[in-house]
């Protein structure tokens, strides 16, 4: 399967907004992509069409980890000349603003040489997406919006 969701029985009325990220103790799950009063959808981290900015905890290489659909997920855009080994934690680098930085992802599978100059690295995700019964939001605050003629903030 391509896409993949769960749906939780929390939702607006509760707080919830689109791209609010949604982890369990292992680590990260994925985020809320639907949220309705009462319920909300979850793209999980392993579907194929999610992406979180992603950072090897040992040497801090940097790049984005994507859902494949499968069990596995993919890490791209990492430099050839980065330092990565089999076992390395993958954690959020909160480059994208949706998942805070340090959340755990998974552990390095497998590192492939992809072209001249990057590296396709896969990962194992931390949380058994099979066997989950809770799960956390992290609840950010709403942005603070400036009111009409407060922008500047000093007088002439």
């Amino acid at each position: 399967p391509d896409f993949r969701t769960l749906t939780i029985d929390k939702g607006t009325r509760d707080g919830l907004r689109p791209d609010m990220a949604v982890i369990a103790p292992a680590g990260v799950v994925g985020r809320i992509v639907m949220p309705s009063a009462r319920a909300a959808k979850v793209q999980l981290l392993i579907d194929r069409n999610a992406a979180a900015g992603a950072i090897i905890e040992r040497s801090r290489a940097q790049g984005v980890v994507v859902g494949s659909g499968e069990d596995r997920l993919r890490m791209e855009n990492v430099s050839e000349a980065s330092d990565i080994v089999v076992g390395d934690i993958v954690v959020t680098s909160g480059i994208e603003g949706i998942y805070p930085k340090g959340f755990i992802i998974g552990r390095v599978d497998t590192v492939e040489k992809n072209g001249p100059s990057y590296r396709t690295i896969t990962v194992k995700p931390a949380v058994d997406f099979a066997s989950l019964e809770e799960v956390l939001v992290v609840v950010t605050p709403t942005p603070a919006r400036e009111a009409p003629g407060e922008a500047g903030g000093g007088r002439e």
